[in-house]
């Protein structure tokens, strides 16, 4: 059974992510371990000689884990009052650089995916530079989900693809984790060029990612990459149009993103996108 590490750090702030990470945890099969991380900022007290450091106590630090406890409870309590079937959820409280705790639970394969909370423009650190951090260094699929996001189950997803051979291989992955939804799969492409999508009609892409993927419900759509109209807004466009539920991208499809989005997509999409974002690297 896989595992979801969910990292929490504005406890209040994040019953919404909680209660995404059960819902998704019980469809596809995956225990949720809750990491609350603190991070205390050392505090300076002027003073004759110049500022005194003031640290949190023990204590203190040990008051904060157990009211995040308490509240990460209580968000399961009144979830199983309403649902049947939730994974075991798990809660673990820790103290550093947040990105660097989850890295180490990668590697030693205490989890097998990280979920985090997208943009908030009142987070001390859930902020873009540490999404992005986390995407860049922690090697396993990824969660986004934007504040007040509410679960529904992952039927229609938008995978962003160049058609090459590591898109397969990050289908496949993402195929194999989305099964239990039995979901479409709209293979987007973005594109300047009207060569592509004669190849697209000529060579039948749909046919061969379907064969390849060995997974017959993948369409493929490409969008014109206009001229004075941003890429990442046209993919979010037409995702929500198509009332898709997840937006999945490979982190290192150099040529794709550097080609067409230039390096900043992953960052982009992920401050403008309200849907769930899942980003995979190469290695799934």
């Amino acid at each position: 059974m896989k595992t979801i590490g969910v990292l929490i750090n504005e406890i209040f702030k994040s019953a919404d992510l909680i209660r995404f990470a059960a819902l998704l945890g019980r469809d596809i099969k995956a225990k949720i371990k809750v990491l609350h991380v603190q991070y205390p900022q050392v505090q300076g007290t002027p003073g004759y000689m110049g500022a005194a450091v003031v640290a949190p106590t023990p204590e203190q630090l040990q008051q904060v884990s157990d009211e995040a406890k308490e509240a990460v409870d209580e968000v399961i309590k009144e979830l199983k009052a309403k649902v049947s079937g939730l994974p075991s959820v798990e809660f673990y409280s820790e103290m550093g650089v947040a990105s660097a705790i989850l890295k180490e639970k990668v590697e030693d394969k205490s989890y097998d995916m990280v979920m985090l909370q997208g943009h908030a423009d009142n987070s001390i650190w859930l902020q873009d530079s540490f999404i992005m951090d986390v995407v860049h260094n922690v090697l396993c699929p990824v969660w986004i989900i934007p504040p007040g996001s509410v679960y529904r189950p992952l039927n229609k997803i938008v995978y962003a693809t160049d058609h090459y051979e590591e898109d397969i291989k990050t289908l496949k992955s993402l195929i194999t984790l989305a099964k239990p939804f039995d979901p479409d799969i709209i293979a987007l492409h973005i594109s300047d060029s009207n060569e592509f999508e004669e190849r697209l009609k000529s060579e039948g892409f749909a046919a061969m990612l379907s064969e390849k993927a060995g997974y017959k419900k993948v369409s493929v759509r490409l969008i014109a990459d206009e001229d004075g109209k941003d890429s990442v807004e046209s993919l979010i466009y037409d995702a929500e149009k198509a009332g898709v539920n997840l937006i999945v991208v490979l982190k290192e499809n150099r040529n794709f993103f550097e080609r067409i989005f230039r390096s900043s997509f992953t960052a982009e999409l992920i401050k403008k996108a309200k849907l769930p974002v899942l980003v995979f690297h190469p290695a799934g």
